[in-house]
């Protein structure tokens, strides 16, 4: 890999673990509020909070991350959300869904703390799936 293909690889992963950050905060926040302000059980409210996280990570790095491999149909960013949805989607219910029963199910952590556990296991194979299934077509080659 030569020095403007590493520079380039790097940034894409900061990019991507700054849109994470934000889906974080979403995912938190909505999570947060909405066991607060209902008597729903959190494992119902859990994957609301992740569905937005999606959607607002899917907007951002459609956007800015992958900017480079944009494009101007229609019908290739529909078949781009539904991809990263199936996938995080996938991802986030095995993972942080997953993560956050088990931790506080099994082992009584504090539900906050194995969300944000949860959260973090899910993003290092959503980067994976993101950058060479949902994102790998269109635009520049890498």
């Amino acid at each position: 890999m030569n020095w403007p293909e590493w520079i380039r690889r790097s940034r894409r992963v900061a990019k991507f673990a700054a849109v994470g950050g934000s889906g974080v905060v979403v995912n938190a926040g909505i999570f947060y509020v909405l066991t607060k302000r209902t008597t729903i059980d959190y494992r119902l409210l859990s994957p609301i909070a992740i569905e937005c996280a999606i959607i607002n990570n899917f907007l951002w790095n459609h956007l800015w991350t992958w900017a480079d491999k944009k494009t101007a149909r229609k019908r290739h960013v529909v078949a781009r959300l539904l991809k990263f949805n199936l996938s995080s989607g996938l991802t986030a219910l095995v993972v942080n869904w997953g993560i956050l029963i088990l931790l506080t199910e099994v082992f009584g952590q504090n539900k906050y703390v194995a969300n944000l556990i949860g959260i973090a296991l899910g993003t290092v194979i959503n980067f994976f799936v993101s950058h060479f299934w949902t994102f790998k077509h269109y635009g520049a080659p890498e």
